[in-house]
């Protein structure tokens, strides 16, 4: 017997409890690690184990087959959704906590001494360094331009 009848044979002694054990590991696997890759195969099986269910009939091969038409299309279809594209292109402020605060505004913690001071955003004093050359006073308000290391780059606000 060769491979593409042993191939054929395998296919055709799935049953629908093989699919959703296949499903229900692929999503554990999804779960266990971070990536997105396994989430929509994982679905397609379960949806085939359900087929399976339905009609136990349902040829082995064609099973195979509908499973990565599925597991395909429902990949694409995700990342081409504004859904998919969101998960994508959220910022990733991952060690970079000072991007977090361009464009915010906070109070003159206390008078800038030579283009140098303090300000305050949310609960937290940040140590700041005037970029425009002004000098503010203790309550003034002030935007942050960007960061040099912890030090807040920071301009007078409107």
């Amino acid at each position: 017997m060769g491979f593409l009848e042993n191939a054929l044979l395998f296919a055709d002694q799935l049953v629908a409890w093989h699919w959703l054990a296949f499903g229900v590991a692929l999503l554990a696997l999804e779960i266990a690690t971070p990536t997105n890759y396994l989430l929509w195969p994982g679905i397609a099986a379960l949806l085939i184990g359900a087929l399976k269910f339905v009609f136990p009939g349902l040829d082995g091969v064609f099973s195979i087959f509908l499973f990565g038409v599925l597991a395909v299309a429902s990949t694409i279809v995700w990342q081409r959704s504004r859904f998919g594209r969101a998960a994508a292109t959220a910022p990733n402020y991952l060690n970079a906590r000072m991007e977090t605060y361009l464009g915010r505004r906070g109070m003159a913690a206390e008078d800038f001494v030579a283009g140098r001071g303090a300000i305050l955003l949310d609960d937290t004093r940040w140590s700041a360094a005037v970029v425009d050359g002004s000098q503010p006073k203790h309550g003034d308000m002030l935007q942050v331009t960007g960061a040099d290391g912890t030090v807040l780059r920071v301009r007078a606000s409107s």
